[in-house]
């Protein structure tokens, strides 16, 4: 991470003319409506977001609402592809001379830009407080919230701050840079809290009926990596510049919780975790079994990395322990599953064993396998290390990172030639058996986390490689990064010609 991009880590806050106070109630002002009344080609409505983003593409180009429908796991897919476009769209990438140099700066800036006016739409219409509405169901022309809490949309949708993370990308435009440090607030803080707030009970995280399973607690400990990631960004030396400058009260503050009250929670939870580890299987049994979702495997395994630096970096001695406990685990749990990935992908549901995995679904659902990706190396993921964190992977097991790399490069070569189909429409699922399509809808949830995920690991192995440096790798890497630059370009403009 450079110097630029430590200033504008998660929720940076710089407030030469800000108070806190005055933060939150710019916060509060823009979780206000958007507009509400509007005609489109879907007739009148009313209390909808400005944006309507359908949950698949027609073949024939259409936009696909899904029986008067809108769902905010569609919105928030839709918005971290935004995202990745938006930072990813600097010189030594999508906007080099190589590829598609008019994307910078203007470009770049107007996705910005549009992933501001996507956050405010989402946060005014899908977010109570952090309790996130799965979708908007439309009666009589009105669009109100509906549906339980969808636990397994938060995890990515937290993932949001990844841009505010790389805000520094844009501080040459001073008054975008302050807007992606001071608007989103509201939104990237307080799904995580209502998490803590709501559904943290002895220990674990709960559904709504307080119940407790693999899905509620990965689904828990992930939804919350970005709250963790927000202190650890304060803690940690370079910190000072920019989260450093407001004390740890008016932090606490804005955050919902201070240092000392996650520390409880993560020790709560470890306590859970010890309880439920099956040493011989490599997984938890949270007395629902070891077959476990991939998504879910994926969401605790960052979920756990959250928990791992937390606990090392603001804990005693005992807590030091407890990080090093969990991050063994959580390498032990990657390796479990890691012999199951074909070129393809990896199953949608895994059985953990005794003999060890083995695929517990015939079908590898293709966003899920993204999501499990995007955890590793996406954002604050598994191979994220910076001095004063814990640094396990640099200091003991650098054999995961490049097991990532590996991954990476067998899932992206095998994207290219098993997901996409004419280069042009991203399908929902395939067989485990040998990679052929048994669904082959282009759903807007997928094609946004294949190009998150593909922009942010395509350089974590060798196969590929940014167009700053194409003149000096071999012709073949060359061309089959620029492929896969076509391909992420390709399927957002396929949404948005829908749309």
């Amino acid at each position: 991470m450079t110097a630029s991009d430590f200033k504008s880590t998660l929720f940076v806050l710089r407030l030469p003319s800000l108070t806190i106070m005055a933060l939150l109630a710019l916060t509060v002002s823009c979780s206000g409506d958007t507009e509400t009344d509007r005609t489109t080609d879907t007739g009148e409505r009313s209390g909808a977001p400005e944006t309507l983003i359908p949950v698949a593409v027609s073949d024939d180009g259409e936009a696909a609402f899904d029986d008067s429908r809108l769902h905010v796991r569609d919105y928030s897919n839709y918005l971290n592809a935004i995202s990745i476009i938006a930072t990813v769209s600097r010189t030594s990438e999508f906007g080099n001379e190589n590829y598609r140099p008019e994307l910078y700066p203007e470009k770049m800036r107007e996705r910005a830009e549009q992933w501001l006016s996507l956050v405010q739409q989402i946060d005014s219409h899908f977010n109570e407080d952090g309790r996130i509405s799965s979708h908007l169901q439309q009666d009589a022309g009105v669009y109100s919230p509906a549906g339980d809490v969808d636990l397994s949309v938060y995890p990515h949708l937290v993932y949001a701050y990844h841009i505010h993370h790389r805000s520094g990308r844009f501080e040459e435009d001073e008054v975008l840079y302050n807007r992606l440090n001071r608007e989103p607030s509201h939104f990237l803080v307080t799904p995580g809290r209502y998490l803590m707030n709501e559904r943290f009970n002895d220990g674990a995280f709960t559904h709504a009926d307080g119940s407790v399973d693999h899905k509620s607690m990965s689904y828990g400990l992930g939804g919350i990596h970005a709250n963790a990631y927000a202190w650890i960004v304060w803690k940690k030396p370079g910190g000072q510049d920019d989260m450093g400058v407001l004390t740890e009260a008016a932090l606490g503050h804005h955050m919902g919780h201070t240092p000392a009250d996650m520390v409880q929670i993560y020790r709560a939870a470890a306590e859970t975790l010890d309880e439920a580890w099956d040493e011989s299987r490599s997984i938890y049994d949270f007395g629902d079994g070891t077959t476990w979702r991939l998504d879910a495997v994926g969401a605790l395994i960052r979920g756990q990395k959250a928990m791992y630096d937390f606990l090392y970096m603001f804990g005693d001695d005992d807590d030091a322990e407890t990080s090093r406990r969990v991050f063994d685990r959580t390498a032990a749990m990657l390796e479990a599953v890691a012999p199951l990935a074909e070129p393809w992908g990896m199953p949608e549901e895994i059985a953990f064993t005794e003999d060890g995995t083995r695929a517990a679904s015939e079908t590898v659902n293709v966003y899920d396998w993204y999501q499990f990706l995007n955890h590793l190396g996406g954002g604050y993921g598994l191979d994220r290390e910076r001095e004063g964190m814990p640094m396990y992977l640099d200091r003991h097991r650098d054999d995961i990172a490049e097991l990532i790399g590996e991954l990476s490069d067998s899932a992206l070569r095998g994207a290219l030639e098993y997901h996409i189909e004419d280069g042009e429409r991203i399908v929902s699922s395939v067989s485990y058996n040998d990679g052929s399509v048994t669904d082959g809808r282009f759903t807007t949830s997928t094609a946004g986390m294949f190009i998150v995920t593909a922009a942010n690991m395509y350089r974590k192995g060798h196969d590929f490689d940014r167009a700053s440096d194409w003149e000096d790798v071999s012709s073949a890497v060359a061309d089959r990064s620029r492929q896969l630059y076509d391909v992420i370009f390709t399927l957002l403009e396929q949404i948005e010609n829908a749309m």
